[in-house]
Formats: structure tokens, sequence, C-alpha cells
């Protein structure tokens, strides 16, 4: 029984480690293997570190929401072309006293319900974001949500 068992750990053990073929392919992943999309790919991205609203999140505002017509100057608030300065600790224009960006709170920010299609459980009005297009990538919701749980840093 004890041949049997360390056997099986020994054989578990072989296939969890990578192959050695001399091959140096474990010193990163290229964009085709993270399932991310470009927004999340930008040179400035801090992969790894600090979220920041710069590197990070401007990006998704920019491929997604601060385009013709939409939230731009002169047009539907917020004006995302500078999302920072738009949202964090910034009252929403559809939820009385709730904030688009609580800086540590993502679950009472209302730029989260919006994208997620919540915004009537924080009192919030109108539709998912972003209008009349697919809602934004599982991915790009979480980097969001995370960049605002972890202080919505500039």
């Amino acid at each position: 029984m004890a041949t049997a068992t360390f056997a099986l750990v020994s054989a578990s053990m072989l296939t969890a480690c990578p192959s050695d073929d001399g091959s140096d392919d474990d010193v990163g992943t290229d964009e085709e293997d993270t399932g991310m999309d470009d927004s999340m790919m930008d040179e400035e991205t801090t992969m790894g570190g600090e979220l920041s609203h710069a590197a990070d999140i401007q990006p998704i505002w920019d491929a997604n929401c601060a385009v013709e017509g939409c939230h731009v100057a002169g047009a539907i608030a917020p004006d995302l072309s500078d999302g920072y300065t738009a949202m964090v600790g910034v009252a929403s224009t559809q939820a009385a006293g709730v904030d688009y960006v609580v800086a540590g709170d993502a679950a009472n920010s209302y730029v989260v319900a919006k994208l997620a299609g919540t915004q009537s459980d924080l009192g919030g009005a109108g539709s998912q974001m972003p209008l009349n297009l697919e809602a934004l990538s599982d991915a790009d919701q979480a980097l969001i949500t995370d960049w605002i749980n972890s202080g919505a840093n500039p």
C-alpha cells in the first residue's frame, strides 16, 4: 500500500512540474496567453504592482466609454477623457448621495453598478453601460473593482 501511495504521489508531482526542454518559456507570458484584451495590455500597465488609474483604468475608458457621442466633453456626464478627475469622489448625476467612485469601496461605487447593470440597487437609473454595446469583459470589470477597492490610485 505504501509503495502504491508513493508511486501515485510521485506521478502527481511529475505531472505538475513544467517540462525542462531547454526553452525559455518560463520567463513570462505573451498577450495571447493572458486572455486580456488590448486595453489591459498597454505598455504602461502596472502588471503585478499597485493598480493606477492612468495605466490600468483610463485605457478601458478610452476604448469603451470616452468615444464620440458618449462620455466625452460636451456629451453625457461624466466626461471620461479624464476619468479619474471626473469620478473619484464625485457625486453621480443619477443616484443621489452616491459617488461614481468611492475609493476603497467598489460595492458602493456607482460606476461599478452601472457596468454590472445593478444601478437600481444604489438608487440609480438608466441602462447598463456601455450603452447599446456588449458589457465590459469580466476581466475589465474585475480590474476596475480591484482598482477601486485598493484605494482608487491616480
